[in-house]
This record gives C-alpha cells, sequence and structure tokens, in this order.
C-alpha cells in the first residue's frame, strides 16, 4: 500500500489511531513543515545538516520534491510593492466606507535571523540523527491534499500519524515514533505567521520546525506538556 495514493482501504486502518491502554495521550493535532515568511525565504522551506548542506535527496526514502532559492532582489521589490499598493487601496477602500481595514500581521522581529531571515531550515540533522528519520509525509510540497498528518504526544513517545480524515472512511497510521526521553525541548517560535510555528529539539541536537494548523491550543498544550 502507498500512503496517500491507495484506492483501496485495509479495514485496519479504518479508525483514527489511539495509544494501548497502558499509555496516556497528552495531546495530538495537525501540523507540517512550516513555511518561510520573511522576504529572502517567504514560501520556502529548506532540509540541512550542520554545514548547511541540502540534504534531502539523502533522506532515505523521501521520494523527490522542489528544490528551492532565495527570492531575488527583484522578485522581492515586485512583491513588495505590490503589497504596499494593495494596502494602501484597502485603506482607501475602507476610508471611503467608514471601516477600518484592520491591521496586517506583522511578523516582529526574528530571533534567530540565520535560520529564519537568511535560510529557512525546517529539519537540521547531521548524518544518523533523529530528525533525520522523520517521515516526508510532513512536508506539504509533497504530500497530496487529501492527507494531513497530526503530531502525537504521550506520557512514553512523540508520534507522526497520517492518513485520510474522511469522516465516511477515516483512517491513520503510525508514520513515525520516538521515545518522549529522546525529546529535548519543544518551543514556540514567534517570528512566524500568526505565530504557529515551533520547534521539536532532540537530546542528539538534531531539530525539526513545524507549523500548528490548528493555531495556538496545539501550542499551548505542547509547551505545557
Amino acid at each position: 500500500m502507498t500512503w496517500g495514493r491507495q484506492t483501496v482501504i485495509e479495514p485496519s486502518y479504518r479508525q483514527y489511531w489511539k495509544p494501548p491502554e497502558s499509555e496516556e495521550l497528552v495531546t495530538r493535532g495537525r501540523v507540517s513543515f512550516a513555511t518561510g515568511a520573511a522576504g529572502w525565504v517567504e514560501g520556502r522551506r529548506w532540509f540541512r545538516d550542520p554545514e548547511r548542506r541540502d540534504i534531502q535527496g539523502e533522506l532515505a526514502g523521501w521520494p523527490a520534491g522542489p528544490s528551492y532559492r532565495r527570492r531575488s532582489w527583484f522578485e522581492r521589490f515586485v512583491r513588495d510593492g505590490m503589497v504596499e499598493v494593495f494596502a494602501l487601496l484597502l485603506t482607501l477602500v475602507f476610508g471611503l466606507l467608514g471601516g477600518s481595514p484592520g491591521r496586517s500581521e506583522e511578523l516582529g522581529r526574528s530571533e534567530d535571523p540565520e535560520n529564519e531571515e537568511k535560510d529557512f531550515p525546517v529539519l537540521w540533522a547531521a548524518p544518523g540523527t533523529i530528525a533525520r528519520t522523520l517521515p516526508w509525509q510532513l512536508d506539504p510540497a509533497r504530500c497530496p491534499d487529501t492527507d494531513v498528518t497530526e503530531l502525537v504526544l504521550t506520557d512514553r513517545r512523540l508520534l507522526v500519524v497520517g492518513g485520510l480524515k474522511d469522516p465516511r472512511n477515516p483512517w491513520e497510521e503510525v508514520l513515525w515514533e520516538t521515545d518522549r526521553s529522546a525529546v529535548a525541548a519543544i518551543e514556540r517560535r514567534p517570528f512566524s505567521k500568526g505565530g504557529h510555528d515551533f520547534t521539536v529539539t532532540f537530546t542528539d541536537g538534531s531539530w525539526c520546525r513545524l507549523t500548528s494548523l490548528e493555531g495556538g491550543s496545539l501550542l499551548r498544550r505542547l509547551t505545557a506538556a
């Protein structure tokens, strides 16, 4: 069975995944690899080793995906200029209507410009480290729109489950897991759209940057656990 592309689903997967009775569920929620929000890296993501080499071609079992480059000066000029013009038009229209367009979403100041403005790695992993084992289904550029991935935290493990969230025929399977003791920290990254990004750092120094597709509630539960 090929995940995300099968047309026949085995009966054993026609359910949502649940931990065994001896294991307590802490929280779970929809996630994916994050996407750059700052000018140079907007809409981009990379997979790096500690020397900043692109390693997506080295990740076992991963299908081919897009190769990104930083935005050029011209692309930034055109994009930023269009945004400014659109914002001005909105201000004029709402001003004539007597309303307010509201404030645009501000990213604020980056705490880690090397990895948030100049580059945007969502996987940082030396050979043999835990982050290299994460599933490709977390990548929106590789995962079909019909499929979803969720991060699951229990009192024993951190898992990624994935499948079809079709209410007529739901199913999930475990795509990846590691012992909870292998997780060094889960931290919110405020410099992101809506402040929904967070990093999971493992005890071997590798890490990944994910984004919550459910807003801040999942992050509050993860960082409090």
